[in-house]
């Protein structure tokens, strides 16, 4: 495991030394198996972009912000607990844990992800738990972070059997993970046992966080093939790891050999420290329509942006955008608000337009 710039040095012995500071204000965490994958005579290579600090991460964009999402916002008030997020009518996001099995450069919640002991209590799920049981309305619940694979399996047993047992009106959970992609072992034949058992209850859908299609692995397909549920792929648009037509369309075949069904493309989240990583919207869109012409339909994945302002999830379609201008020199999409209809907001590509 890569935990510091010591370990980061073992494996490249050559690494800018103002990394260190990166480090400090960022961490690193890159299990054995990754680091295993990545190539580390050459910078270019898209795992060692994903896992590997870069001194672009000290360069804060104005537009940067701590919450890219809006979890916090106050305007929607969708935090009901410290570790609950009721965004959308239908469905819950529990926080479950602030730990992951490694750093992604590119985290939307990198200021919140630590390695340190669990960030919320007992009386902090209770409160969460208690809040689904009641809020009849709801239909599913996401379990998110950090990431549910690498909380106490004990307490994601617990809280699996909570939903059972008292949430009559919970008709499917959604678990996001990364985990298996850093380290496939955490896919252990009980965890299996018990989500599989879970889903002959309740549809379970794993979805999956792959972002390269050499994430995909033999072993790593043995271990997610041990879940019998739903399971799908969301992921950033990254320059320099996944920003071509051959490669998205490699990853959507990829995924489907190993039974995952590619879902979302996410425009970068204005995370900071992340602008290396950025494309354009117009990019981006290109890059999704010519997908088209290359694959079929069903493993083209739907683009979307999330907010800073806890508007939510959108797609990029004509059904949504209201408004596609330039001002300033910079390009503004109007996008009309899914959850809350009569809301809109501005949306704007910090991208030159002249990638257009």
């Amino acid at each position: 495991m890569i935990r510091n710039f010591k370990d980061l040095q073992k494996f490249c012995p050559n690494i800018n030394p103002e990394i260190k500071y990166v480090i400090e204000k960022f961490g690193i965490q890159i299990p054995e198996y990754y680091a295993n994958l990545i190539d580390w005579n050459n910078p270019e290579d898209p795992l060692f972009k994903v896992a590997v600090p870069s001194t672009h991460e000290l360069k804060i964009q104005s537009y940067e912000v701590a919450d890219p999402i809006g979890d916090d916002t106050k305007e929607f008030s969708t935090k009901k607990t410290e570790m609950l997020v009721h965004r959308y009518p239908d469905r819950a996001l529990i926080l479950t844990t602030n730990k992951c099995a490694g750093r992604c450069r590119y985290c939307f919640r990198r200021d919140k992800v630590f390695d340190t002991d669990e960030l919320f209590s007992e009386s902090e799920f209770e409160k969460s738990l208690d809040y689904i049981r009641k809020t009849k309305h709801l239909r599913e619940v996401v379990l998110s972070g950090g990431d549910p694979l690498c909380m106490p399996r004990k307490k994601l047993y617990d809280l699996l059997d909570y939903i059972i047992a008292n949430c009559p009106h919970i008709k499917t959970v959604r678990l996001h993970t990364r985990a298996i992609v850093y380290n496939p072992a955490i896919a252990t034949n009980e965890l299996a046992k018990r989500l599989n058992s879970f889903a002959r209850k309740i549809p379970l859908v794993i979805m999956t966080h792959i972002v390269h299609p050499r994430e995909i692995t033999p072993i790593f397909k043995e271990a997610i093939t041990k879940f019998n549920c739903v399971k799908l792929n969301q992921a950033p648009l990254l320059k320099g790891v996944n920003d071509s037509v051959e490669t998205l369309c490699f990853l959507s075949y990829k995924l489907l050999e190993v039974g995952i069904l590619p879902h979302y493309l996410h425009l970068l989240d204005k995370a900071k420290g992340t602008s290396h990583f950025r494309i354009s919207i117009a990019e981006a869109q290109n890059l999704v329509a010519r997908m088209m012409g290359h694959i079929g339909g069903h493993l083209v994945p739907k683009l979307i942006p999330d907010t800073p302002y806890g508007i939510g999830k959108v797609w990029l379609n004509k059904s949504f955008i209201q408004k596609d201008f330039i001002k300033d020199g910079k390009r503004h999409l109007e996008i009309q608000s899914t959850h809350s209809p009569e809301k809109s907001f501005d949306y704007i590509d910090e991208c030159n337009i002249n990638n257009k």
